[in-house]
């Protein structure tokens, strides 16, 4: 796990709050540190968060979760030889893939979710072109990783191309279709987080991006890219902020 006091340091410069209270309450209780770093118990930790932090609070608990969680993970996905932007992009994505997942009332692998998350751009290390899906997926091969991180890798091209696409594109014609919690999670917070780091629309934020999601992807064609892809994206967001337990 990183130091504490690097948790402090990293939510100082995000924020200029360094949260210290709140990472003091995540890892300097023995009795209780394990409990709430729990991935099961997310839901409940996040209520508390919320009420004693506040939203900002929430952000950076989910933060420092994913970076304890990951730790060797993130140094493989450096190791692999991802840009640092790739890598804080990734990680900012499986912050919001398990934020989201707090909030979902199907069962999801959160262990899998956030690792699926942090590698699914992994084959950026090679190419920022559209092949880095498939280049992602035989690096994951070659690392070891499980099939289903391989398959989160290879399907957040578009969030899951059709066959016709995937000709169209140059990239092996294969089915891309989202079919687990997992996947379906990923590929809209990596949506959602470029939406809200890119820059691009104005006056957004995380809320923001989730809250207008579908505006955002009608209105710029950076994020709905073609009609077909436009689909995809809308449904995925309407099947989830219909399963959220708001």
């Amino acid at each position: 796990m990183p130091p504490y006091a690097k948790h402090l340091e990293i939510s100082l410069q995000r924020t200029g709050n360094d949260y210290q209270q709140m990472h003091d309450w995540l890892d300097n209780h023995p009795d209780h540190k394990a409990a709430r770093h729990d991935l099961a118990a997310l839901a409940e930790n996040r209520a508390y968060v919320q009420q004693t932090w506040g939203e900002e609070g929430v952000t950076e608990f989910f933060l420092h979760v994913v970076e304890d969680l990951l730790m060797k993970d993130i140094a493989i996905l450096k190791n692999a030889g991802c840009p640092d932007e790739a890598v804080q992009h990734s990680l900012e994505v499986a912050r919001k893939s398990l934020e989201i997942a707090s909030r979902v009332k199907i069962a999801v692998d959160k262990h899998l979710l956030a690792r699926g998350a942090l590698f699914h751009d992994l084959g950026k290390a090679k190419t920022y072109g559209m092949e880095h899906g498939e280049i992602g997926a035989k690096m994951a091969e070659e690392l070891g990783l499980e099939e289903a991180i391989r398959q989160i890798i290879l399907k957040h091209i578009r969030g899951g191309l059709t066959e016709a696409e995937a000709k169209e594109l140059g990239l092996p014609v294969r089915d891309y279709t989202l079919r687990t919690p997992e996947e379906k999670i990923v590929i809209y917070a990596d949506r959602m987080v470029d939406i809200y780091t890119d820059g691009i629309v104005p006056d957004t934020d995380e809320a923001k991006a989730e809250a207008n999601f579908a505006e955002i992807l009608t209105s710029y064609e950076k994020y709905g890219k073609n009609p077909a892809t436009l689909q995809r994206y809308l449904a995925l967001h309407a099947e989830i902020q219909g399963g959220l337990a708001l």
